[in-house]
């Protein structure tokens, strides 16, 4: 705001009205010339964008320590079978044998140590969600249910129909009681 105010008034001000020392002129027509200078200089500043530093690659991190050379797919049918409680034992071994044709993929080589951690923590976080909703008790469980229901009747009647499906199937991840529950609830509503 300054350095306008100061353009302003130098610009405005003829130099041959004044009748001052020439050397003082040359000084006056310097600080004009720099005011200029910079003030351009600030405008293509702030037009021109500075580059963003990169974001920070951190990579992942696995929340213990990886498994030992060989022992790899033992850890993850561990993981599996520790993990996803509410399916069978033919469908976690069908899991197991998928993540195995993932992480053999040649394409995915270079990303099967981010593939791992990324399915151990997702693994993780489905247990703990089941055995939260496995604490809960039988009251509590019912009206869950009821919340659910509410909700699968905004659904569509084909996505409705899917999603009993699915719910019968045991693929979800909620325990057996509540499964029964939420299968009583929506039955009702198919037509």
């Amino acid at each position: 705001m300054l350095r306008t105010l100061v353009c302003v008034m130098l610009l405005s001000v003829s130099s041959a009205s004044w009748a001052i020392d020439p050397i003082l002129l040359l000084l006056l027509r310097m600080a004009r010339d720099q005011i200029l200078t910079s003030s351009v200089q600030a405008g293509v500043d702030s037009i021109i964008e500075e580059p963003r530093p990169a974001a920070p690659v951190f990579g992942y991190a696995l929340p213990v320590q990886p498994p030992e050379k060989g022992a790899e797919e033992q850890h993850l049918k561990t993981l599996i079978d520790d993990s996803f409680l509410h399916l069978n034992s033919t469908q976690r071994a069908a899991v197991h044998t998928g993540m195995q044709n993932i992480l053999r993929d040649p394409q995915n080589a270079a990303i099967k140590s981010q593939i791992l951690a990324e399915f151990a923590l997702k693994a993780r976080s489905v247990r703990e969600g089941y055995r939260q909703l496995d604490n809960l008790s039988y009251a509590e469980k019912r009206a869950l249910a009821v919340q659910a229901r509410e909700e699968f009747r905004r659904l569509p009647p084909g996505e409705r129909r899917d999603l009993l499906a699915v719910l019968q199937t045991g693929m979800l991840p909620v325990p057996r009681d509540l499964s029964e529950i939420m299968t009583a609830e929506f039955s009702g509503l198919i037509p």
